[in-house]
């Protein structure tokens, strides 16, 4: 986010089409920010991204974790056991 002087220059152009009623929302969020809409979309956009870079990192520990988690206990669990061995460990 840009705040007095931006590090990165804006360098591409787009055109967006908008209905009024998602304009009026972008132009009330703007001034209640006391920013541009075009900074509004572009925090979006940059939201996005983030939050799809943080879900597939997500994704990968998740499968990370899957890979090296013992396969199911063929047998019934001895919850007793599996808590007094937790025990002796401290």
């Amino acid at each position: 986010m840009c705040m007095l002087i931006c590090i990165h220059m804006l360098t591409k152009r787009t055109n967006i089409l908008f209905d009024k009623e998602v304009w009026n929302k972008l132009v009330r969020l703007a001034e209640a920010k006391k920013v541009s809409v075009s900074n509004i979309i572009r925090e979006t956009i940059n939201d996005r991204f983030e939050e799809e870079d943080t879900l597939k990192k997500r994704r990968q520990a998740f499968e990370n974790i899957l890979k090296h988690r013992p396969k199911p206990y063929p047998g019934k669990i001895d919850y007793k056991e599996l808590i007094n061995a937790g025990r002796k460990s401290y």
